[in-house]
């Protein structure tokens, strides 16, 4: 198997700027013996490196933004990523034996991306551009955590959505927002993904760089901007965790289509992960085995406050809801039932929800985040996110 890539994505723009700097301290005039030291000239002062910055629009985003973000001052690069819910209906390890197969009409769900070849190797370090840049039709990345659930490395093959792709090498996550597979832009295309998102190189003023990307989106597009350390993974939708993660802490699962946003999920993920129970203030509850403590001890402190009518019992949305987000769309986390619905009717999705900032607080500290902050509010949803505080 190829090395796995460690080093943060973003950073290879930021190395450039820290290598600079560490040139420009080489050649500082040292302090002389009197304690007086000799004039600094501009030209060892180093020039500010670029920095990278996620623009993201919850639609897609426009024709043509790419271009004429890359037509802005101070941009000196630009590159798409285009994502969505591939299904894998089967994979096979580089000896040739089977590694998934789930049974015919069934099909795992795969978060892919699709980047460019010819510009996304900027927005990587250097040891990684020859891989990313080596994507083409019929050839597929892996992130680290999608690796590891597959147990698939180089010379593997998967097969989404019945094209038969040859797993090229491992990335680490970071370098790919998490996705669990990555392809060529045009083989992206052929799979119905949609660009999602940018990653933009620049130097200056990021307020000012953020008026002028929102001067060339059309009038009234929601839009979020990121920058490293804002939040784990450079990528669209990161007030959630990414689907490898989920995976990874709650088990993946094979599914096929129902009727609508509806879906069958594998009886034996079911049966091993799902479990129903009487929760205080909600009643009887069916959720992944795993939140449901979570879930019961925000309730029972809710409760414990004096906080209890903040929650409707007759506004439980439910949280093991086996569906898409919309029809034909992507899973949604409640197909896993890590995910949940509070006060539904006074809450609906699209609009800026009513719901007490004292319930918010006491889900966030239970590990749960809130949807009224999205792009498109959902404020009635609360999604698992990270384990309780304390």
């Amino acid at each position: 198997m190829r090395r796995r890539l460690v080093v943060p994505a973003v950073l290879v723009l930021l190395i450039g700027a820290a290598a600079g700097a560490l040139g420009a301290l080489a050649l500082q005039p040292q302090v002389g013996r009197a304690g007086h030291p000799p004039p600094v000239t501009p030209a060892a002062v180093p020039e500010p490196g670029p920095r990278v910055l996620l623009v993201w629009t919850h639609a897609g985003l426009p024709a043509g933004l790419a271009a004429a973000v890359g037509h802005l001052a101070g941009v000196q690069a630009v590159t798409p990523v285009a994502g969505g819910e591939v299904d894998m209906t089967g994979s096979t390890a580089g000896d040739g034996r089977p590694a998934d197969h789930p049974p015919p009409g069934w099909s795992i769900p795969l978060d892919t991306a699709a980047v460019d070849p010819a510009t996304y190797p900027a927005f990587v370090p250097p040891g990684a551009r020859e891989l990313v840049g080596s994507l083409a039709p019929g050839r597929v990345l892996l992130g680290t955590t999608s690796a590891g659930l597959r147990r698939l490395g180089t010379g593997a093959v998967l097969d989404l959505a019945g094209r038969q792709l040859n797993v090229a090498g491992v990335v680490d996550d970071v370098l790919v927002g998490a996705a669990e597979a990555v392809v060529s832009a045009e083989e992206g295309r052929a799979l119905g993904l949609r660009e999602r998102y940018l990653l933009v190189a620049y130097t200056g003023d990021r307020a000012g760089l953020e008026a002028l990307i929102r001067g060339v989106l059309p009038a009234g597009l929601a839009v979020r901007f990121r920058g490293p350390g804002e939040t784990p993974f450079l990528r669209e939708g990161d007030a959630v965790l990414p689907q490898a993660l989920v995976k990874a802490r709650f088990g993946e699962f094979a599914y096929r289509r129902g009727l609508g946003s509806d879906i069958v999920v594998d009886p034996a993920f079911e049966a091993e992960n799902v479990v129903a129970d009487t929760v205080p203030l909600l009643g009887r509850v069916r959720c992944h085995r795993a939140v449901l403590p979570a879930l019961r001890g925000a309730m029972d402190e809710l409760g414990a406050r004096g906080l209890a009518t903040l929650v409707d019992a007759n506004g439980f949305g439910g949280c093991y809801v086996p569906r898409t987000i919309a029809r034909g769309e992507s899973l949604s986390r409640h197909a896993w039932g890590v995910a949940f619905d509070l006060n539904t009717g006074k809450n609906p999705t699209g609009l800026t929800g009513v719901q007490d900032p004292r319930l918010i607080a006491v889900m966030r500290r239970w590990g749960f985040t809130s949807g009224a902050s999205w792009l498109v509010p959902d404020p009635s949803h609360f999604e698992y996110l990270r384990p309780p505080e304390g």
